[in-house]
């Protein structure tokens, strides 16, 4: 649960400031499916891309979340993302 909860502020925190830093072609590396066990080790936001299929939409979206670990390495992690920026009540 406390991994949860870390992986929605990360998400938060990187839709309040979007642009933290950019990543380069030779940086990038294969996505891993996140787990509910997984202890992520964030030192650095690089990015967080939602793969909406349009604009605006309501319900569940992947995403992945781009970032430097403590030892510099860049990882990247997919995972479901709750959009409700198209629903309507």
């Amino acid at each position: 649960m406390k991994t949860m909860k870390s992986l929605l502020a990360t998400t938060a925190l990187a839709t309040a400031t979007p642009g933290i830093a950019e990543v380069t072609d030779s940086e990038t590396c294969k996505p891993k499916p996140y787990e509910y066990s997984m202890n992520l080790d964030v030192a650095e936001l690089i990015k967080i891309e939602y793969r909406r299929p349009t604009p605006l939409y309501c319900g569940v979206v992947p995403a992945e979340m781009t970032y430097r670990d403590s030892s510099g390495k860049i990882r990247v992690v997919e995972y479901l993302y709750p959009d409700t920026s198209g629903c309507t009540d």
